[in-house]
């Protein structure tokens, strides 16, 4: 077989889901000839199913030094970039495709995205405008583009949004629909707003499908079953015994971004973003147990104090790649980890929870104009939203009763109200000094890859507290919500 034969190969192996297969064809392809783009990059995107991203960064640079003028392997290397916070990096590599390409509206469209997390909005508007020019509609550009208008004229772009949106597919009828809800809302146009952002999520939830409450109450109780008090109590002294470790969780829109730019400014501690690779050390322990029969979490019990030890030593290492060796503390803002925090009670007991909330109208109302990814069905209707909410505030509530984590709930609120309050509370439960800095998180630099990059661009202002008594009429199902839970 030849090089290409293998590249095929891989392909093939890829498309029916055997990534194990993909893989060693790839490489069997590279070491037939490593001279051409098209095996790095098959090699590197079945890395990153893996969420192997370092590795899979590493290949994408190889396809482009293989091949210097393959313009997708230098989109595929900035994205990659961009995606692991390199952002000078990214840069130089989107500008690198556009010499290759200047009518390349991915490399447009890249860009704004990297400029909107630096927080430079002109720049982002033309980009978002360039790729619209070359490829229109474009609506992935456009629905950025409309969440700019607290910082540029977005007026024409508002009626092209318009006429659009009733005759575009699900996907880009849910893009574009989110964009013009922020618009309108950003315009105090509420109803219209809504209007829209009911839109975008009846498209959306028609793409992903329904949220199943049966199946997310039984991944509650299975959890609560499985991570009983009696399992932490006989495993105490277990783990990896690293302090650096801390995990702000909570819902979505509840203030964990705010939160870890606070923190994150402080010298000695470093924001690493939302990782995922804790769920990834979770979901793995069937193959630590080298049993493909059995899953996460019924598994836990059968980890060893030798396997426990690996999965903490193994997090410390993957959450310090890029931050620097002396920093005290090193931030994980995946919101969603409040799931796995029984992996972290087992394998990092020394580890510090900071617990964001808000209230769950303002809360809930924000992650309802949001675009999430496909996978978060919850998402996309009110009524699901506060079911979510209950749930995971039960999950929460068991976490404290039988781990013997370090939690510290942090309201959004009270942050805003009267943040140096707030910051000197989190610091000292972070057993650190006291900086200036943190009051200053507004003016750190550092790209923000969440949707609250502007918000955290600015000092504290408290228009979002209590915003959803702008849209009241529109949110009974939270009111019921929040009202069932008190």
């Amino acid at each position: 077989m030849t090089s290409e034969d293998w590249f095929e190969k891989g392909n093939e192996f890829k498309r029916t889901g055997n990534l194990a297969g993909a893989l060693d064809a790839y490489r069997m392809s590279i070491k037939m000839n490593g001279h051409v783009a098209a095996p790095w990059i098959g090699l590197a995107t079945v890395l990153e199913a893996n969420s192997q991203f370092e590795d899979a960064r590493e290949c994408f640079r190889r396809a482009t030094l293989a091949d210097p003028n393959h313009v997708a392997a230098r989109l595929y290397l900035a994205t990659s970039h961009k995606n692991l916070g390199y952002v000078e990096d990214a840069e130089i590599e989107y500008q690198k495709a556009l010499e290759l390409d200047p009518q390349s509206s991915d490399a447009f469209f890249g860009l704004g995205e990297l400029y909107e997390d630096l927080g430079k909005p002109e720049e982002a508007a033309n980009a978002y405008r360039k790729a619209i020019s070359i490829d229109a509609p474009n609506c992935d550009a456009l629905a950025n583009l409309l969440g700019l208008g607290r910082h540029i004229d977005i007026s024409a772009d508002i009626d092209e949004a318009k006429r659009l949106l009733d005759n575009l597919d699900k996907r880009e009828k849910a893009l574009v629909g989110y964009g013009l809800g922020k618009a309108y809302e950003q315009n105090k146009i509420y109803d219209k707003a809504f209007e829209a952002y009911a839109i975008a999520n009846a498209a959306r939830k028609e793409e992903a499908g329904a949220f199943n409450h049966a199946v997310f109450d039984s991944r509650i109780e299975k959890l609560i079953d499985v991570f009983s008090e009696k399992l932490f109590t006989d495993r105490s002294d277990w783990g990896n015994y690293s302090d650096r470790p801390v995990f702000i969780v909570g819902l979505p829109r509840s203030g964990t971004t705010l939160t870890e730019q606070i923190i994150g400014s402080h010298p000695e501690c470093f924001g690493a973003g939302e990782l995922n690779v804790l769920t990834d050390l979770a979901t793995a322990t069937p193959d630590r147990l080298n049993d493909p029969n059995t899953r996460w979490p019924e598994c836990a019990n059968e980890l060893s104090e030798t396997l426990i030890s690996d999965i903490g030593r193994d997090y410390v290492s993957a959450s310090s790649v890029q931050a620097p060796f002396d920093v005290r503390r090193i931030v994980d803002k995946q919101p969603l980890n409040f799931w796995h925090l029984g992996l972290v009670a087992l394998a990092l007991p020394n580890a510090r929870i900071i617990h964001c909330s808000r209230d769950i109208r303002d809360c809930g109302f924000s992650i309802f104009s949001q675009n999430f990814n496909l996978q978060q069905r919850w998402a996309t209707d009110l009524s699901d939203i506060g079911h979510y909410w209950q749930g995971y505030s039960r999950l929460m509530e068991h976490w404290k009763n039988v781990t013997n984590l370090e939690i510290l709930d942090v309201s959004y609120e009270e942050t805003i109200n009267d943040t140096e309050a707030q910051a000197r509370r989190i610091l000292e439960f972070l057993g650190l000094s006291w900086d200036d800095r943190v009051l200053a998180f507004h003016e750190n630099e550092r790209a923000v890859q969440t949707p609250s990059r502007w918000q955290v661009r600015q000092p504290i202002y408290t228009s979002s507290k209590a915003k959803w008594k702008r849209f009241e009429a529109h949110l009974g199902p939270l009111i019921k919500a929040m009202e069932k839970h008190q």
